[in-house]
């Protein structure tokens, strides 16, 4: 972040002194968007097992937060449903009358 600042690519409405009124340092939250798979897909067993074995893999890795340096008082982590092949055709029926 001082290097955005510094190159005025970024402008953090402190003072010259480089705080602010009440606080030394600017806060910030960064959201990092973490996906999931979604049960509303319809896929064959391939995707389904090339989709699996990414998410598996996915949980072995390093997360996001310790591949940035980011402290976790920082972070919001915000899941998102996958839709990789969306199921067309569902068939709805109406039990029963009231």
């Amino acid at each position: 972040m001082q290097e955005l600042v510094t190159r005025q690519e970024l402008n953090l409405h402190i003072r010259p002194d480089g705080s602010t009124r009440y606080n030394p340092e600017p806060d910030f939250k960064f959201v990092v968007l973490e996906k999931f798979l979604s049960a509303e897909n319809e896929f064959t067993l391939r995707d389904d097992v090339l989709l699996n074995g990414y998410f598996w893999l996915k949980k072995l890795g390093t997360s996001d937060e310790k591949a940035f340096g980011l402290d976790k008082s920082d972070v919001v982590v915000e899941d998102v449903p996958l839709v990789y092949q969306p199921v067309d055709g569902v068939p709805l029926a109406r039990v029963g009358e009231r």
